[in-house]
Formats: structure tokens, sequence, C-alpha cells
């Protein structure tokens, strides 16, 4: 749990400073303020071409499969955190908010600190995406004001397609009132949301802009597709996304969802923990998210 405290504070050396944490929460809070995206960095982006923030997104998107791949493992071996991230070439962490020197800290110590390491992995992806949605609103910007001036060059009119939907894409935010459950609220990525289910129970979920639904019967857990089809749940981790591999395969044709989007854990109680692992988001009524642990 996310408010877990321990006998014995943590100690963590990160640069020349020694932190102490008393729980998950305190280490938590901590690097909250360092998923924003520094002005200079942004002042910095502003100046980059079409073709630069293009180079700049699939890098990005590169890295984050790297982490995805570490969280979903992670969640049936905790133990695979330290080795994974201990693996990893420290140079693609950035060194905003001192970014790097955190997760270098973290290699020194053993499983006892691999909690840790998954918030610090979870709190960098979301300053990751932090970054997408700057580079999408700005090469969204610069290719509006490109094609009005009419000043395309040859490099960027033979683009590639997928990347230019790539960046195109904004984001989506549901209306309020349209869903059963009430306001939809986008999860944070790669965090728990806990929700606990009762035979009748039904909850809306989009993935991305995909409705599909969660509900409960006498018979257990199901999820319910955009077409209408009825997955049942299995005890333990199930998979929602585009791959071949996944528990629960999505439409291959449905583009803004991920290979891996969803980690959907069912316990024996009928509980059940959410786990966005996506590049466009996952929405569920607000209400929700006020119980979120790691």
């Amino acid at each position: 749990m996310l408010n877990k405290f321990f006998a014995k504070p943590i100690e963590l050396t990160v640069g020349e400073q020694e932190l102490k944490f008393s729980s998950l929460a305190d280490f938590e809070f901590s690097l909250a303020g360092r998923t924003s995206v520094p002005s200079k960095k942004i002042t910095g982006m502003v100046k980059f071409s079409l073709d630069e923030l293009k180079k700049e997104a699939r890098t990005i998107k590169d890295v984050e499969k790297q982490f995805v791949a570490i969280l979903s493992k992670s969640i049936e071996n905790p133990g695979s955190i330290n080795r994974a991230l201990r693996e990893m070439d420290a140079q693609i962490f950035s060194q905003d908010h001192n970014w790097r020197t955190i997760i270098g800290a973290l290699h020194n110590g053993g499983d006892e600190l691999n909690e840790f390491r998954r918030v610090a992995l979870v709190k960098y992806m979301q300053y990751l995406s932090s970054r997408q949605e700057i580079i999408k609103y700005l090469y969204s910007e610069k290719k509006r004001r490109s094609q009005s001036s009419g000043a395309t060059n040859d490099s960027e009119a033979g683009t590639d397609f997928k990347d230019t939907v790539m960046l195109e894409n904004t984001v989506f935010e549901p209306v309020s009132g349209e869903y059963d459950n009430g306001e939809m609220e986008k999860m944070p990525k790669g965090e728990n949301v806990t929700i606990r289910m009762k035979p009748g129970k039904k909850i809306v979920v989009l993935l991305s802009k995909n409705r599909c639904k969660l509900m409960a019967d006498e018979s257990g857990c199901k999820f319910i597709d955009d077409a209408g089809r009825s997955y049942d749940l299995k005890i333990g981790k199930n998979v929602i996304g585009r791959d071949s591999k996944s528990d629960i395969m999505m439409d291959p044709n449905l583009r803004d969802i991920s290979r891996m989007h969803l980690v959907v854990e069912l316990d024996d109680t009928n509980t059940l923990y959410l786990t966005d692992l996506s590049a466009h988001g996952t929405y569920i009524p607000a209400k929700y998210l006020q119980s979120m642990t790691f």
C-alpha cells in the first residue's frame, strides 16, 4: 500500500543529500513536483523543427516501451525491477529535476527498495507523458502555421504517415454527463487503482475514446469490449491491448489503443487492481481515483 509505514526510515543518498522516508507516501510526494516539464526545457523545444519534434516523440515512445515492459513484469515478479533498472543505460533518464541522480541512488540497495523503484519509474513515466503532450501541441501549432504559409520542405512532406498520426492525435477528454457512473477522469499512468466489485455492478471504462465496461455477476468479473464482446477475467493478471499476446486482445485497427493498454488484476474477493500503461490513456469514473494505491 502507498501509505505503508516502515519500522525504520529508508535512507537514500541523492547527490550530496541524505534523504529519509518513513513511508512510500513520503517518497511519492517528494517526486510529485518532478512530473512537469521545466520552463527551460520547453523553451528549447519551441525552437525544434517538425522533424526534430518527431524524432523526440519517437525517442520517448521507445523509452516508454522499455518501462512498460519492466512495470508489467514487476507486477508478477516484484524483484525483477531491481535488476532491470540496473541494466538500463543511465543516459536514458533526463537530468531534468535530477531524475538521473534519483534513479542512480536507487541502485544502491537491495530488494527493500523495489517499491521505491516502482514509484520512481511510474513518476518518471508521468514526466515523459508531460513532455509528449507539449511535443504534440508544438507539432500541431508548427504544422498549422507551416500549412497556412505554404512552407513545406521535402523531408517534412515525405514524413511517415504513422508518425504524423501519432503526433497530431489530440488528447481525448470525455464530456461530463455522457456516462452512467458520473464524471470520467484519466488514470495516472502506471499507478494502481483499486475497485471492489459486487454482483450486479457495472463500470464504464474508456480505453482512449473506446467505451468498454467492467462488470460483476454471480460467476465472477468480466470485461466487455467496445463491440459488446464479454471476457471472463481470471484470478491474477489480465492484460488488455492490441498485442496478440494479450489476455484480452482488442481490435488491431483501433490504433489509439496500445499494444499493452490496461492491466487488470483480480483477486479472490472480486477486487480489481487497474494499471494504465497506455499512450493515449484510460478513463474511469472520477470517484475511483480517490483511493489509489501502488
